[in-house]
């Protein structure tokens, strides 16, 4: 078993590597606080908004969050152009398209997206073909939008978008990303480019008043599970993980609060920010694993992360070196002993963050969510494919991944 060389003279003495390449941009304005729902038009009018489409579920619009922004965007001095509401739990590229063709229709000229990560990455997609035209399909992958001085430029702008989340997890309403689910072919397709950071978050824990502690603690280990791998992703840049620290310190704080004591407004307000804090296209295996889960199998992506996090916190660890050290930084976070080898230090990690996982009240097999064990050669080959296995700091290969989905399972 390795040994840290911090286990010589203790966890202070870590020093992080400068790497030689590091990227950080955060656009997105973001407002956070009590009673901003109601003045949702002032803050979007500084972005250029004049009839925003807002885009939401049933669900949401059924417990009056809607018609109190929608209140909030005429107060502003804006018009509302539109309500689109059809939006599914695992949104697609169907809907993606119809709800850009619903706000050209509507006359609208930005999107307010009220919900939780479906619902923000369906405006996000929809702004962009309603600016651009085509389908979803034209742009997957990263940096793939249209861009002046025949591509070689900066990116072409998308109208408007805001951004009010209702879940404490995705943190699409700050992310340069969006996942959206190919129904045909039973794939996530992964866009990412500039223009998709919105311009506007509004972070007003009245949005997550009403969310079902399933959901809260679903998503929040989705935030969880960001500021992890971000941490000890190998291309994250030093300003991700300084956001990422202090989300896990707010997500530690917070997470089980919120989940139980849902009248809480700090601990909801405060896994609000927690979320826009560690959101990060610098990934990882668990997100790889979990992507094709939800993919294939419908297992929302919040669960899936809480199950595959800490198989994949054991492998990393094994590879010992920075990424052990990685973990144990965020041992230190979460109040555990950061000291030992570097494989018990991955799985006295994992076996808490496993405990968290029960305490929120969370299944902890993918077997409990409906995946089958003949399921695993699709999920790997999913795995293998997907761009997060890249920022991994431990190269996993078709049979480790088989390992861990075995795991998981």
């Amino acid at each position: 078993m390795a040994v840290s060389r911090a286990d010589a003279a203790g966890a202070s003495t870590r020093r992080l590597a400068f790497k030689e390449f590091a990227q950080y941009q955060a656009p997105t304005r973001v407002v956070s606080g009590q009673g901003l729902l109601d003045s949702a038009g002032f803050e979007f009018m500084k972005e250029g908004a004049k009839r925003p489409l807002l885009v939401t579920d049933q669900v949401i619009r059924g417990t009056g969050l809607v018609d109190r922004v929608g209140a909030g965007v005429q107060d502003g001095g804006l018009e509302v152009a539109g309500i689109f509401d059809e939006v599914p739990q695992d949104s697609s590229t169907v809907v993606v398209e119809r709800c850009a063709e619903a706000a050209t229709a509507a006359g609208a000229d930005s999107f307010l997206a009220i919900g939780g990560g479906s619902v923000m990455d369906t405006t996000k997609v929809a702004a962009t073909v309603f600016s651009h035209g085509g389908t979803v399909r034209d742009y997957e992958g990263a940096y793939t939008l249209p861009r002046a001085d025949d591509g070689m430029g900066p990116p072409l702008p998308i109208a408007p978008l805001a951004c009010i989340p209702t879940t404490a997890g995705t943190g699409s309403e700050v992310s340069i990303a969006a996942v959206i689910k190919d129904d045909a072919a039973k794939v996530k397709l992964e866009l990412a480019d500039l223009p998709l950071y919105p311009r506007l978050a509004i972070l007003d824990p009245d949005a997550t008043r009403t969310l079902p502690p399933a959901i809260a603690a679903s998503t929040g280990m989705d935030a969880m599970t960001h500021a992890v791998e971000c941490y000890v992703s190998n291309d994250s840049s030093p300003h991700e993980q300084a956001t990422a620290l202090h989300a896990l310190r707010l997500i530690r704080d917070n997470l089980e609060r919120a989940v139980h004591e849902p009248e809480d407004d700090d601990a909801r307000g405060n896994m609000l920010v927690a979320a826009s804090l560690a959101i990060t296209i610098n990934l990882g295996a668990t997100h790889s694993m979990s992507h094709p889960c939800g993919g294939q199998f419908g297992v929302p992506h919040g669960v899936a992360n809480a199950i595959n996090l800490p198989h994949v916190v054991r492998f990393n660890a094994a590879g010992g070196g920075a990424i052990a050290d990685g973990y144990r930084d965020v041992s230190e976070i979460l109040g555990l002993d950061p000291a030992g080898p570097d494989d018990e230090v991955g799985d006295r990690l994992a076996t808490h963050i496993e405990g968290l996982v029960g305490s929120l009240g969370l299944p902890t097999r993918l077997s409990l969510v409906g995946v089958p064990e003949d399921g695993i050669p699709g999920l790997v080959e999913g795995a293998m494919g997907d761009g997060c296995t890249l920022m991994n700091p431990r190269d996993p290969s078709e049979d480790d991944y088989a390992d861990l989905f075995r795991a998981a399972l």
